[in-house]
């Protein structure tokens, strides 16, 4: 999972298999490693919350998807889900991270000349 912050806003990145994970677990963490501490994000579903939000606690960031919503879009082929906000809190994406239809290493000598 690919957590991106820019400005007052997250964006969250799922590969297929992370995808997964939060379709049969409810849950998708990961730890960025520091010397002296860590920050850990999470993306976590449950039928007790009612809107898409974020909060932060002890070096926690955590996405919080209602259980509807993360069996629609993990079930689905709907590529997003996002919120924009103005009131002060960060807006939120969540995608999934599609591998790309093709790339230069299947590209022929040719085109690769091309581009």
């Amino acid at each position: 999972m690919k957590l991106r912050i820019h400005g007052n806003s997250l964006r969250l990145r799922l590969n297929n298999s992370e995808v997964e994970q939060l379709r049969s677990t409810g849950l998708c963490s990961h730890t960025l490693q520091f010397g002296s501490g860590s920050l850990t994000y999470t993306l976590e579903t449950s039928s007790q919350f009612t809107e898409m939000d974020a909060q932060y606690r002890q070096d926690c960031i955590r996405i919080l998807l209602p259980l509807h919503l993360a069996r629609e879009w993990t079930e689905s082929d709907r590529i997003s889900l996002s919120l924009d906000r103005t009131d002060g809190r960060p807006s939120l994406l969540i995608e999934k991270d599609l591998p790309c239809a093709h790339s230069e290493a299947g590209a022929s000598k040719d085109e690769a000349a091309e581009t």
